[in-house]
């Protein structure tokens, strides 16, 4: 083969495989998985208004504030619930400044099935199987488990109790009919039509869910992450939030 030939195709390849990679330049956005709609949303009005790009990695907050500890590069994140943010703000490993929180939820219960009785949260101990989150890797099973507990329900419903990998996941598990029903937040529920949403868990059986964000000191893209955080905080993301069932 010609050397010449060689190097041009050499280079060609380079350079499609290097156009495959994440841009080290990109915003990395580690977030909970309630916010995967609401977040892809903003990213496109962002990503209009300032030219740059945004990488997402959604999951179970507790899980992800483990992930960042560990050294996983990321500039933002934004959690479900106010303890993965104090978690990660006490590891030395991954500092985070300027937290403040941008939205809140609430919790409801989900069923596909229409012929449920669920009239009220004592209705659930006729339930044969429930998700929630596993209370280990994310919020909303911290939630959701203080609200069992709270209610008198957690000793009834314990062995009933399907644990899944974030919020997402238990919806998940109605949809596809492994479980009866789901505690999930509100703004999961409204995202499937498909799904029965009874609300029907007092507010005041759990704490306030409120969604802290912060900019990771250490992060790459450090300017840009304080821009993405306040752009977070401006009327028109609020009003993509509220259009969600957040408030």
């Amino acid at each position: 083969m010609n050397k010449n030939i060689f190097w041009i195709n050499v280079g060609f390849i380079l350079t499609f495989f290097l156009s495959c990679q994440p841009n080290q330049k990109d915003l990395v956005v580690f977030a909970a998985a309630s916010l995967t709609d609401v977040l892809n949303e903003a990213k496109t009005e962002y990503e209009l208004k300032y030219s740059e790009k945004i990488r997402y990695h959604f999951g179970g907050s507790q899980a992800l504030a483990v992930e960042l500890s560990k050294g996983s590069p990321g500039d933002v994140f934004i959690s479900a619930g106010k303890p993965p943010m104090d978690y990660l703000s006490g590891k030395a490993s991954a500092k985070v400044e300027g937290i403040t929180n941008i939205t809140s939820n609430s919790l409801v219960l989900v069923t596909k099935d229409q012929n449920l009785e669920l009239i009220d949260h004592s209705s659930l101990i006729g339930l044969d199987t429930l998700a929630i989150a596993d209370p280990n890797l994310a919020p909303a099973g911290v939630y959701a488990e203080d609200f069992l507990v709270n209610t008198g329900l957690w000793p009834l419903l314990e062995d009933k109790l399907i644990l899944s990998g974030d919020v997402r996941a238990a919806l998940n598990y109605v949809k596809s009919g492994n479980v009866d029903a789901a505690i999930v937040y509100l703004t999961d529920g409204l995202a499937e039509p498909d799904l029965q949403i009874k609300d029907i868990i007092p507010p005041d059986s759990y704490p306030t869910i409120s969604y802290p964000a912060a900019v990771v000191s250490d992060g790459i893209n450090i300017l840009k992450a304080r821009k993405f955080v306040d752009f977070l905080r401006s009327s028109e993301v609020n009003q993509i939030f509220y259009s969600y069932g957040f408030r």
